[in-house]
């Protein structure tokens, strides 16, 4: 996303109260707009009662939105650090040409296997035919929007990719109560998945005009799954590990099953979600921030390596680069550490706001802390990934999974008391090993950097 955040950088540099704002608030929607706006829409749906929905068929629909979200991330995780790779190598040596058929080829490859993955799965589900049929609509529509979200650092067309998100939102929210009134569940789940398709073809149709049209399959593309073979294992750990404690809460004795197969946990689900609103901020500095400012000084540092420059020109280089990206650090420490204690002296009022229960203030709260260090362990990683630390970055994902998973469990066992500690330790942890990584890699950087360096013969 670096080559948006240029482009909205150029707002910020007005300086000016409008432009800033301007600024943070695109980059919170660029970084952010899928499950942004899918969270905002579940919330104006759950608030509004007008489609007359009972409290069964508006929780069956919420599901039905929540795992088309949950498994389509796992899914294209599996593709997703390798086109970024891919995409990323073919940049550096301008070859645009290959960007459109590596979007068709990915676009095959996710339709094909997203297409069996949910028809085998909604096989299980007792809901009607025509739920079924339009929620693996839905499942493969969204999977394709995480799909298209890697292609659009390459466009830097950033009204059009809010636009695209926001006119999603409002037609997902106004389809479905519309379609909800005569038709129930399935209406909502329609209206909703209408949204999401407008997004879709209106993000494609940016990327096919800004690219130009060569062949339709690009073989050359699916080497890569071969030679990176730990990014694809990046790609499905790390976000299994987000999404972990929910699998392991919808397994839970005190789970409710709307039916079978849809299984929700009340109290927990609910604080986690809004929790995650709170880290927009975060997302938007990190766009703007340490996306361009550190990513100067990191191509700074890399160009002076390959230019053959002095050890000292190096070494200051490498001391600007840990410098901007403290500060950037601290701007986030700051920025989104006001929200989020903001957000734990007011938990109550936020709470009934959200329509929640009282008795979950307290989850609410330490999963605000988790939250907050979700973010901070997803800015390392792509620090790590930024010199290429793949096999750091698979520890980091590993321990994430692992510790999600079985602390959340723990949690379970201990009592409602102790729900949400699992996700917040289980981040903490995470972003200890990253941290440690990080440091130990940045303060090594140059040996490493000039190790990797090939031999001539």
């Amino acid at each position: 996303m670096a080559g948006i955040g240029f482009e909205l950088k150029k707002i910020l540099n007005r300086q000016t109260f409008l432009g800033d704002l301007t600024a943070y608030l695109y980059a919170a929607m660029v970084s952010s707009g899928p499950w942004l706006m899918s969270i905002v829409c579940l919330a104006v749906l759950g608030v509004y009662q007008g489609a007359g929905l009972t409290r069964i068929e508006h929780a069956l629909f919420r599901s039905t939105v929540v795992y088309s979200y949950a498994f389509s991330l796992i899914l294209v995780g599996i593709v997703q650090m390798i086109a970024t790779r891919y995409m990323a190598d073919r940049l550096y040596e301008k070859k645009i040409d290959v960007i459109l058929p590596t979007l068709y080829t990915l676009t095959l490859l996710v339709l094909f296997a997203g297409s069996v993955f949910a028809a085998g799965s909604y096989l299980f589900f007792k809901v009607s035919l025509l739920h079924k049929v339009l929620g693996v609509m839905l499942f493969l529509v969204v999977s394709l929007i995480w799909l298209c979200m890697i292609f659009l650092s390459a466009i830097k067309d950033y009204n059009g990719i809010v636009n695209a998100f926001a006119l999603g939102a409002g037609i997902s929210i106004a389809g479905a109560i519309y379609l909800g009134r005569p038709l129930g569940t399935e209406g909502y789940i329609a209206g909703y998945l209408l949204g999401q398709t407008v997004t879709l073809f209106w993000i494609m149709a940016k990327i096919m005009v800004e690219f130009p049209p060569t062949i339709f399959w690009n073989a050359d593309f699916l080497g890569y799954f071969i030679r990176y073979w730990d990014l694809v294992g990046i790609g499905f750990l790390f976000n299994l590990g987000i999404w972990a404690d929910k699998f392991v809460f919808w397994l839970a004795p005190d789970a409710r099953v709307i039916v079978p197969w849809f299984t929700t946990h009340d109290v927990y689900e609910g604080p986690v979600f809004f929790a995650y609103l709170t880290i927009v901020p975060a997302m938007a500095i990190f766009l703007l921030k340490i996306e361009t400012v550190f990513y100067q000084h990191y191509r700074q540092y890399y160009a002076k390596v390959v230019g053959k420059r002095s050890l000292a020109d190096i070494l200051a280089e490498k001391t600007a680069m840990v410098d901007a990206l403290k500060g950037s650090m601290r701007d986030v420490f700051v920025i989104q550490g006001t929200v989020s204690v903001f957000c734990l002296i007011f938990a109550p009022r936020l709470v009934a706001w959200a329509r929640l229960s009282t008795l979950q203030v307290p989850l609410f709260r330490i999963v605000l802390i988790g939250s907050f260090l979700q973010i901070l362990l997803c800015i390392n990683v792509i620090i790590l990934f930024y010199f290429d630390l793949r096999r750091s970055v698979l520890l980091v994902s590993v321990v994430f999974v692992v510790a999600n998973a079985g602390l959340s469990a723990l949690s379970i066992v201990l009592g409602m008391s102790f729900y949400g500690y699992g996700y917040t330790y289980a981040c903490l942890i995470a972003l200890m090993v990253a941290f440690h990584q990080l440091h130990v890699n940045v303060r090594d950087l140059e040996y490493i950097t000039f190790a990797q360096q090939p031999v001539a013969s």
